[in-house]
C-alpha cells in the first residue's frame, strides 16, 4: 500500500516557491487519486504556538481526502495522529511532495526510513528555498535509502 503525503502546502508558505509547484502537486494528487491502492494524506504545519490562524491549506490545493493532520515540528511523524493513520492504512511506501525540501520533506523522509517505510521524494513536486542546500540534502537522503524521482510519473 502506498501513501502520497502532501506536506505544508499552505497559503502562508506558497509565495516563497515557484508558481508551478502547486500545479505539479495537484497533477500528482490527481494521478495518485486515480490509482486504487494509494491513499492521499495531507499534513500541515500549525507553527510552534499551535495557532491555526494563517496556516490553512492553500485554496488552490486539490483535496481528495479528509486525511488532514497537523504538526508543530518539521517531521510529519511528530504528529501521533499522522503516524497512527499511516500504520492503520498499512502503508509500506510513502511518496512525499510539498515544501520545504531541505526541512520538513527531508525530516519526514529520514523518519520514514527510520520507521521502515520505502520512501520516495518526487523532486518536481517539492519546493525548496535554497536549491544548493536542497541538492546536498537530496544526496544525504539518497545515501540514507530515500529514492528521488525526477517527476511525478514514477510509481
Amino acid at each position: 500500500m502506498r501513501a502520497l503525503v502532501v506536506i505544508d502546502m499552505q497559503e502562508k508558505y506558497l509565495d516563497e516557491y515557484d508558481d508551478g509547484l502547486l500545479k505539479s502537486i495537484n497533477r500528482k494528487i490527481r494521478l495518485a487519486h486515480e490509482e486504487e491502492d494509494v491513499s492521499i494524506v495531507y499534513v500541515k504545519n500549525v507553527g510552534v504556538t499551535g495557532s491555526r490562524a494563517g496556516y490553512e491549506l492553500s485554496d488552490g490545493l486539490l483535496l481528495v481526502s479528509n486525511l488532514v493532520y497537523e504538526k508543530d515540528e518539521p517531521s510529519a511523524f511528530s504528529s501521533k495522529a499522522f503516524t497512527d493513520k499511516i500504520k492503520c492504512l498499512k502503508a509500506t511506501e510513502l511518496e512525499l511532495v510539498g515544501v520545504d525540501g531541505s526541512s520538513c520533506i527531508a525530516k519526514t523522509a529520514m523518519d520514514a526510513i527510520k520507521y521502515g517505510y520505502k520512501t520516495k521524494i518526487v523532486k518536481s513536486c517539492v519546493g525548496a528555498r535554497d536549491e544548493k542546500i536542497y541538492e546536498k540534502v537530496l544526496e544525504e537522503l539518497e545515501e540514507a535509502g530515500v529514492t528521488v524521482l525526477s517527476s511525478g510519473s514514477g510509481k
